[in-house]
């Protein structure tokens, strides 16, 4: 019973951080998807990171730096809340119950994988409306009111498969790659690595060293599907037949450079999304008497 209470506290705590954070760094996700949309080699309109987000405030003001942060923070606190909570009993069942400094990097980066698809899969619908709402400009009118009123709406005139859940299979497949790059790379970094063959101590610096290699590897990792599922999930045209021909028409119009678009506003929204949120995980569980990751 109390091995369940700790697993549930340590899953609340997930979701919890990770909305917060994610709240916090909305402009960097904005401005990623505006660059992510745009493709071929005409007009381009938003040039890097930090010129996208000056454009969009002016352009927009303040509301436009926070478009979508609503279902961005419900999706959180479905995703994280299982992606990061279902981690820890996947790594102990799969390792036969093994320690973490024990537990292979296989291991470990399988585990995040189930868990961060599993947790994509379920979140879709929060996910396909934020990307829509932050890939809107300013020029058109916002495609909904609220969150729920966007739900709603997409399955009434979507329907749930072609709608709700239009492309969670790129969704979830990213997530399983970000979950997989992200905690998989923190454990190993920071119990197998470090701590083990460096004997470095618990505490801020573990955590930080652990958190910004991390990042780095995420964003690498999960750009390329980021930029189709930008691409498939903004669509509610029918431009894409499917996620596969999404890829292909990237491929076309803009290279294999095109995989990596957004790549800077990306690492600047998930290398201190992953910073932040790791070490704010790390000590409100600390702070409730749980073990760290």
């Amino acid at each position: 019973m109390q091995a369940m209470e700790d697993i549930l506290k340590q899953a609340g705590i997930a979701g919890g951080v990770c909305a917060v954070v994610s709240a916090v760094l909305n402009p960097m996700d904005v401005t990623k998807i505006r660059l992510q949309m745009q493709s071929g080699e005409g007009f381009v309109k938003y040039k890097g990171l930090f010129s996208g987000v000056s454009l969009i405030y002016r352009e927009e003001g303040f509301v436009g730096l926070v478009r979508g942060i609503e279902p961005s923070v419900f999706r959180e606190l479905t995703y994280s809340t299982v992606r990061i909570g279902a981690y820890e009993p996947l790594r102990g069942a799969l390792s036969g119950g093994r320690g973490t400094m024990e537990t292979s990097p296989a291991i470990k980066f399988f585990s995040a994988l189930l868990s961060g698809g599993t947790g994509a899969a379920m979140a879709n619908p929060l996910d396909l409306v934020k990307t829509r709402m932050q890939a809107v400009l300013p020029t058109k009118p916002p495609p909904y009111r609220n969150t729920f009123q966007a739900l709603i709406e997409i399955f009434r005139t979507e329907g749930l498969t072609k709608g709700l859940y239009r492309g969670w299979v790129v969704t979830s497949g990213r997530a399983a790659v970000l979950t997989s790059a992200q905690l998989g790379s923190y454990d190993t970094i920071k119990n197998n690595i470090l701590v083990a063959e460096f004997g470095m101590q618990n505490g801020l610096v573990l955590h930080l060293c652990s958190s910004m290699s991390a990042g780095v590897i995420t964003t690498t990792a999960a750009n390329p599907i980021d930029v189709v599922k930008t691409r498939y999930m903004s669509d509610s045209t029918g431009q894409y037949k499917s996620p596969l021909d999404c890829v292909k028409s990237i491929y076309r119009t803009d290279g294999l450079k095109g995989f990596m678009k957004g790549w800077m506003p990306s690492y600047w929204r998930l290398g201190p999304h992953t910073v932040m949120s790791f070490i704010l995980i790390e000590k409100v569980r600390g702070f409730f008497g749980l073990k760290g990751i």
